[in-house]
């Protein structure tokens, strides 16, 4: 028997009694999600609108964005309110709920934090595993220790695999690179398409913490928690 899908809920409680409800499914095995088809994508989710400069999809395969298409019913839905207004969220995910009253363009970010890099985006699924353990209204700090994680982690699979791992984590700066471009052309695109500051800056702080990322694989970073691990240190072979 096939594993169920992986559901994850966020119901938004407005000020003024208006309720928002968006349901997250992704496949169990692979995280990628479960896309809702729409018979009529808005304009700015069509490829070549403000595409980003590293998309390697074709167009012919791919007529519109898979994260814009995937995105296009949220930035619709709360398309009336603003970005500093303040709303409940639960998130409800199969191990525990969540509860914060948070900005409307933090409680986005943390949707988008899990739309992006579970569609179609080559570039933005170098982040997809992260979505196991989705962690919502997650800290620049807490992002940037599990991102670190990830890719220690990823490392040890490619070494199982036979390949050569990135033990000083230089490629990792080049993958969150890349995501930085594609979420400027994404704030690009979302502009062209008249969207309210909601959805950009939800995009905007989705940049800050990639930013927030790269800082932290400085040396002097990275030696502040070196600490943490001292009992490694000790028996290094035991």
């Amino acid at each position: 028997m096939s594993e169920e899908n992986i559901k994850i809920h966020y119901d938004f409680l407005f000020k003024n009694g208006e309720k928002k409800n968006f349901i997250i499914e992704l496949d169990p095995e692979t995280l990628a999600l479960k896309s809702i088809p729409n018979k009529h994508y808005p304009e700015w989710t069509k490829l070549t609108c403000s595409q980003c400069p590293n998309c390697p999809l074709d167009v012919q395969k791919y007529p519109y964005c898979p994260v814009a298409a995937n995105l296009s019913h949220i930035t619709e839905e709360i398309s009336l309110h603003i970005s500093y207004e303040e709303v409940q969220v639960i998130v409800h995910t199969k191990a525990r709920d969540y509860q914060r009253e948070i900005s409307l363009q933090n409680a986005l970010r943390s949707i988008f934090g899990i739309i992006m890099p579970t569609s179609d985006c080559p570039i933005m699924e170098k982040l997809r595993p992260m979505v196991y353990n989705h962690l919502p209204f997650a800290t620049g700090q807490e992002t940037a220790y599990r991102v670190l994680s990830m890719y220690a982690l990823a490392q040890f699979f490619i070494t199982k695999k036979g390949g050569k791992p990135d033990l000083e984590f230089k490629l990792l700066e080049k993958i969150y690179e890349d995501v930085e471009i594609v979420n400027r052309a994404f704030h690009l695109r979302l502009v062209s398409a008249g969207l309210t500051d909601a959805s950009l800056n939800a995009i905007g702080n989705l940049n800050c913490y990639a930013h927030f990322t790269q800082m932290a694989l400085e040396p002097e970073k990275l030696g502040k928690i070196e600490s943490l691990f001292s009992s490694y240190f000790k028996n290094p072979q035991s």
